[in-house]
């Protein structure tokens, strides 16, 4: 490990840097957080190859059920992009990890037949 962050547990914007990352979800549990020094359950977003989970802010519970409807079993297995965008909250800088849809391929056209392709005689 290269940094202090490399130790924390849970995903935030610093490992992200300026970067926006495709990752697919493997799984979202229930765990016991401590922010503000009181313990609560909260769904935290765990990702295919990934160590670091992602704590659901109420922010990207809405995107994740934008994007796959209100079953949180619709989740796993999808692909999503993950960035940092920097935000002035009660005066403080902070850096949340946001989510946002991933890009899908363009369809392929099916590929068509000579001789569908020239007129009829």
């Amino acid at each position: 490990m290269e940094k202090w962050s490399d130790y924390e547990k849970y995903l935030k914007g610093e490992h992200l840097g300026s970067r926006r990352v495709t990752a697919t979800i493997a799984r979202i549990v229930e765990e016991t957080t401590h922010p503000n020094g009181r313990a609560e359950e909260t769904p935290v977003m765990y990702f295919a190859g990934k160590q670091k989970g992602l704590i659901l802010t109420p922010s990207n519970r809405a995107t994740l059920k934008d994007l796959f409807g209100d079953n949180i079993g619709n989740c796993i297995g999808k692909t999503v992009q993950l960035e940092a965008v920097p935000m002035l909250v009660a005066g403080k800088h902070t850096l949340p990890v946001r989510i946002f849809p991933a890009p899908q391929p363009a369809p392929t056209q099916p590929a068509t037949l000579a001789a569908e392709s020239q007129p009829a005689s």
